[in-house]
C-alpha cells in the first residue's frame, strides 16, 4: 500500500469533535497516521500540514452530520479530496455517517458507511471503521453488509418533487417510459395549461431511482439552461457557480463531468421552444432528455408525446377531490369540466377557488367564469378558459386581501422563479401613485400599488391570498415566491394600456433593491444578491421600450453593469451601460454628474477589453464633467483619476499616470482617512508604477501598507485582498526573494479561486505570475500547467486579442525556448507580437521586447532571456 493510503485526514464539524477523536484512536491503533484538528491545531504548522497532506494525496475521512453538511469549510475539504474524481472511484474520500442526516447534492451520489446504529458498540464500531478505510476496500464485495449504504440519485430537489394532486396521466407516464426504452429524447407537447411540467415532474420523481442524476433545466431561455447546468456542476466542482463565463462553465458540465456513472442521467428541459437550444446544450454521455414544449414538430430523433385534455370522468374526480366540496354534484363537476375544456391548469385553479370559497356555489362560479371568458383576449398563447380561471382567482384574491392584484401585476414583470418578497418593501415613493390593475367584474376598483406596499402587513396578506388560490407558490425559508408564466401573462393583461407604467414600477423597485456596488468592500459580498436579482432585472428592463427615457432604468442598468463587469461578463456589461448612458444623456443633459458616472463605468469596460483610445476619451470627458459639477476634490474625482491613470499605465505612459495617482491619493486620504479601502487601491497602483520604473526601495512599504488596509477593512476572501497579496508577491519575486514570494502567490490564487470561481481572468494573472516564479527558480517543468490553464481562461473570458493573453503567450514562448522547442516558441511569440502591436502599439516596451525575442529566436543566437515584462497587476 502507498504511504498516502496510511495517512488519513479526519474532516469533521465542531459538534463532532469528541466522536472524531474516538475514530482517530481506532485508526491510530490500526497503524494509520491521523491528522485531526483538535490534536494538531496547537501546532503552528497545522494548516501547512493539512495542505501538504491533502496536496500529497492523503485520504480524507469525512464524518457526516447535520453540522458537517451545513459547513462551507467541511464542504471544501471533502470536495478537495475528490477534485478530478467526482465519483470517488479512487476511494480517496471515505464517508462515515455519524449522526442522523441525509446527504444531498453530489454527496447523495456517493456511498457511505452508517455508524449511527453502532456508535455505542465500541468493538463493532472499530471493526466497521477499519473496514471502511482498510486495504481491502477495493476488493469485490467489500462494500456490503448491514452498515453499507449504496449511492443514491443526485436529485434537483428544488424542482423534482412528488406531485400530491397528480391525476389522470398514467397512460402518458407509460408512453414516456416506453419511448425511453428505445430513444434518448422524448418531448411532452401540448397547449399551455395541459400540465406538461407536472407530468414531467411526476415522471422524474417516479423514475429517480433508475438514474444517477435527475436534473431540471428552465429551458425557456438559454440563460435558464446555463444557470441550471452551472448549479449541477457546482456540486462537482467547488466554486463553479462563481466562474465569470457561465456559458463556458455550463459547457464544461455537459462535456466533462457526466461520464462514468453506472446509471443514465435524466435532464428535463422545461418550456423548451427552440430546438436549437437543445442541440447546443444536450449532454451526450448516457443521458436521457425529457422536454416539455408547446411546439408540436421536432427532429426525427425526438419522440413526441402529445398531451390532450382530461376526460370528463378524470376532471370530475379531480374536482371532487381537490375542491373538498361535498356539495359539488357530479352534474356540477361535469358542467365545470366542459366549461374549462378539460384543461388541467384551469381545473386546478377552479378547485382551489371552490376550496377557499365555501359560500360560492358551482353555478355562481360558472356564471363568473362566463363573464371572464367574455373578457378574455383573443389570439393569445394560452386557452381562454385558463385566462378565465386566472381572472376569477385574481378577483377573489383581491376581494379577500386588497392589493393582491397589484402584487401579482408587479410580479408579472419579473422572471417567474424566486421573486423576493422585498420587491414590495422599498420606500413608498419608489412606486408610482394611482397605479392599479383593471378588474372590470369586481364590485370595487382594485387597490393601487403604492397603498398596498405602504403597509407590510398588506403585502403579507396579499401573498397569502395568492398562495392559497394557487396563483403563486410562496417559500417561507427564502421569503420568495414563484409564479406560473401563464399566470404572469394573465396578470399583465390586467395592466391594460398601463403595462409600460407597471414595467417602470418594477424597474424602480428592483433598482432600489439591487446593490449598486459603489461602496468600498460591498461589491464582492453582494454577488449572491446580485445573481438572485439579475434575472428579474433583465425581464423588467426588456419590458420597457428601447426608446425609454425612464431615469430609474438607468440606475438599474448601471448596477447590473457593475456586477457583470466584476464577473468579467464584459459584453453584457457594455450593452447595459451604453443603454444607461443614452437614457441619462437624454434626460439629464450631457454635463450631469450621473452621466459622468455612466461614462466612467463604460470607459472601464473598454479599458478591460483593450479599447484604450475610446476609453481614454470617455475617462477624460467624465473627469471634466465631475470636476465641473462636483469639484476637483470630490471622491468621484479621485476615483476617475485613479481609473484613468491605471489605463495610462497599461499604455506605457507612466510619467502621465503617476501624478494622477498622487492627486487621487491625496483626495481620498483627506476625505476618507488613511485607512480607507480606496486608499489601498491607489497605493497599489502607485506601488506598481514605482516597481515598473525601478524605484525599488519605495515599493515594499507601499504594497505592505495597502495589504494591511485591505486585510483590516475587507473580507479575507475578497478578490481585492488577493490583488494586494499578488502585487507584494511579484515585488518579492522580482527582488529575488523567491521563497517569500511563492506562498503569497499561492495565497492569492486560493483567494481568487474561492471567491471568483475557477475561470476568472484574475486567476489567470496569478497563474502567470506563479509560472514566472517557477522559471526564475529553474523549475521549468512546473511552468507549463499554470500557463496552459491561464491561456485557456483568458481565451474563454477575454477578447481574442487582449494584452493579458499576449503576456501568457510570451511566457509560454520562453518556456518552449528554454526546453528546446523552438518551433512552438516561434508560434507563441508571433501570436503575442500581433496582439501587442494591435492593443499596445508598436513602440510599447512589451511590444519591443516581444519583437526582439522573436528576432533573436529567428537568428538562433544564444542571447540571454529578456526581463520579466508586464506581468504585474494593477488593482
Amino acid at each position: 500500500m502507498a504511504s498516502t493510503d496510511k495517512q488519513l485526514f479526519i474532516s469533521r464539524a465542531g459538534a463532532d469533535a469528541a466522536f472524531s477523536a474516538e475514530i482517530g484512536l481506532i485508526l491510530e491503533e490500526a497503524g494509520y497516521g491521523v491528522l485531526l484538528q483538535q490534536w494538531d491545531f496547537a501546532n503552528a504548522n497545522f494548516m501547512e500540514q493539512m495542505h501538504a497532506a491533502l496536496s500529497g494525496g492523503a485520504r480524507v475521512v469525512a464524518l457526516l452530520s447535520p453540522e458537517y453538511l451545513a459547513s462551507d469549510h467541511c464542504q471544501a475539504e471533502w470536495q478537495n479530496a475528490i477534485a478530478g474524481d467526482p465519483l470517488n472511484k479512487n476511494r480517496r474520500l471515505v464517508l462515515l455517517r455519524v449522526a442522523e442526516c441525509e446527504p444531498s447534492g453530489l454527496l447523495a451520489g456517493l456511498a457511505y458507511w452508517d455508524l449511527v446504529p453502532i456508535r455505542d458498540n465500541r468493538p463493532l464500531l472499530a471493526e466497521i471503521v477499519r473496514t471502511a478505510v482498510g486495504e481491502n476496500r477495493r476488493a469485490a464485495g467489500a462494500e456490503q453488509g448491514p452498515y453499507w449504504r449504496e449511492p443514491r440519485v443526485v436529485l434537483d430537489r428544488t424542482a423534482v418533487q412528488p406531485m400530491p394532486n397528480f391525476t389522470g396521466r398514467d397512460d402518458e407516464l407509460a408512453a414516456i417510459a416506453a419511448a425511453f426504452r428505445d430513444h434518448d429524447r422524448v418531448a411532452i407537447v401540448g397547449l399551455g395549461g395541459m400540465g406538461k411540467s407536472s407530468l414531467a415532474r411526476e415522471y422524474a420523481w417516479r423514475g429517480r431511482e433508475g438514474h444517477a442524476i435527475v436534473w431540471w433545466l428552465d429551458a425557456e431561455t438559454e440563460d435558464g439552461i446555463i444557470d441550471g447546468l452551472v448549479a449541477l456542476g457546482s456540486l462537482f466542482v467547488r466554486g463553479l457557480e462563481q466562474v465569470a463565463n457561465r456559458a463556458d462553465a455550463a459547457k464544461q458540465v455537459i462535456t466533462s463531468m457526466l461520464g462514468g456513472f453506472s446509471k443514465p442521467i435524466l435532464f428535463v428541459f422545461d418550456n423548451l421552444e427552440d430546438e436549437r437550444l437543445l442541440r447546443a446544450w444536450q449532454p451526450s454521455d448516457r443521458a436521457n432528455v425529457l422536454i416539455t414544449s408547446r411546439a408540436a414538430h421536432w427532429g426525427g430523433d425526438i419522440v413526441p408525446i402529445v398531451l390532450g385534455t382530461w376526460s370528463s370522468a378524470t376532471a370530475t374526480i379531480y374536482l371532487h377531490r381537490e375542491s373538498g366540496r361535498v356539495d359539488l354534484s357530479e352534474a356540477d363537476s361535469q358542467q365545470l369540466a366542459a366549461a374549462l375544456d378539460g384543461l388541467p391548469l384551469a381545473l386546478a385553479h377552479a378547485a382551489a377557488y371552490l376550496r377557499n370559497t365555501q359560500t360560492v356555489t358551482a353555478q355562481s362560479y360558472l356564471a363568473r367564469l362566463g363573464r371572464h371568458l367574455a373578457l378574455a383576449p383573443r389570439h393569445v398563447e394560452y386557452p381562454q378558459a385558463v385566462f378565465a380561471t386566472f381572472r376569477a382567482a385574481i378577483a377573489k384574491a383581491e376581494s379577500e386581501s386588497p392589493g393582491a392584484a397589484a402584487v401579482l401585476c408587479l410580479a408579472s414583470l419579473c422572471a417567474p422563479d424566486e421573486i423576493p418578497e422585498e420587491l414590495f418593501g422599498q420606500l413608498p415613493d419608489v412606486y408610482p401613485e394611482n397605479l392599479r390593475p383593471i378588474l372590470p367584474e369586481a364590485l370595487h376598483p382594485a387597490q393601487d400599488l403604492r397603498s398596498t406596499v405602504a403597509e407590510p402587513v398588506s403585502v403579507e396578506e396579499a401573498l397569502g391570498a395568492l398562495d392559497r388560490l394557487s396563483l403563486v407558490a410562496f417559500t417561507t425559508a427564502t421569503r420568495s415566491f414563484t409564479v406560473h408564466r401563464l399566470v404572469q401573462a394573465a396578470a399583465r393583461d390586467l395592466a391594460g394600456e398601463a403595462l409600460e407604467k407597471w414595467a417602470e414600477a418594477t424597474v424602480a423597485a428592483l433598482g432600489s433593491l439591487f446593490p449598486d456596488g459603489t461602496a468600498p468592500g460591498t461589491m464582492f459580498a453582494s454577488w449572491p444578491r446580485c445573481e438572485q436579482l439579475l434575472p428579474h432585472a433583465r425581464v423588467a428592463l426588456d419590458a420597457l421600450p428601447a426608446s425609454t427615457t425612464f431615469l430609474p432604468a438607468a440606475r438599474l442598468l448601471v448596477s447590473c453593469g457593475i456586477y457583470l463587469e466584476e464577473r468579467a461578463a464584459f459584453g453584457d456589461a457594455e450593452r447595459l451601460l451604453r443603454r444607461a448612458l443614452v437614457i441619462r444623456e437624454s434626460v439629464l443633459g450631457l454635463e450631469h454628474a450621473e452621466v459622468a458616472f455612466a461614462l466612467e463605468r463604460l470607459a472601464s469596460i473598454l479599458h478591460h477589453t483593450d479599447r484604450m483610445t475610446e476609453a481614454e476619451l470617455l475617462y477624460l470627458r467624465a473627469l471634466s464633467i465631475i470636476e465641473a459639477t462636483l469639484g476637483p476634490e470630490h471622491h468621484d474625482t479621485a476615483q476617475t483619476l485613479n481609473d484613468l491613470a491605471t489605463m495610462l499605465v497599461h499604455m506605457d505612459r507612466f510619467a502621465e499616470a503617476e501624478p494622477l495617482f498622487r492627486r487621487s491619493l491625496a483626495i481620498v486620504e483627506t476625505i476618507s482617512g488613511p485607512e480607507h479601502p480606496d486608499v489601498a487601491s491607489v497605493l497599489n497602483n502607485i506601488g506598481f508604477v514605482l516597481h515598473y520604473t525601478d524605484r525599488i526601495t519605495e515599493v515594499e512599504p507601499i504594497y505592505r501598507r495597502a495589504l494591511a488596509i485591505r486585510e483590516a477593512s475587507l473580507r479575507p476572501d475578497d478578490p481585492k485582498v488577493a490583488g494586494s497579496v499578488l502585487n507584494l508577491a511579484t515585488y518579492l519575486r522580482d527582488s529575488g526573494r523567491l521563497e517569500e514570494a511563492e506562498p503569497l502567490i499561492l495565497r492569492a490564487l486560493a483567494i481568487h479561486e474561492a471567491g471568483q470561481g475557477a475561470e476568472h481572468p484574475d486567476i489567470a494573472l496569478a497563474l502567470v505570475n506563479l509560472a514566472i516564479l517557477y522559471r526564475m527558480s529553474g523549475r521549468f517543468v512546473d511552468q507549463e500547467v499554470p500557463l496552459r490553464r491561464a491561456l485557456a481562461i483568458q481565451e474563454a473570458s477575454l477578447r481574442p486579442e487582449h494584452r493579458d493573453t499576449a503576456t501568457t503567450l510570451y511566457n509560454l514562448a520562453l518556456l518552449h525556448r528554454d526546453t528546446g522547442r523552438p518551433a512552438e516558441a516561434e508560434r507563441f511569440l508571433r501570436r503575442a507580437l500581433a496582439i501587442r502591436e494591435k492593443s499596445l502599439g508598436a513602440e510599447h516596451r512589451d511590444t519591443i521586447r516581444t519583437r526582439d525575442e522573436l528576432e533573436a529566436l529567428l537568428r538562433e543566437t544564444n542571447s540571454s532571456a529578456p526581463s520579466v515584462g508586464s506581468d504585474r497587476g494593477l488593482v
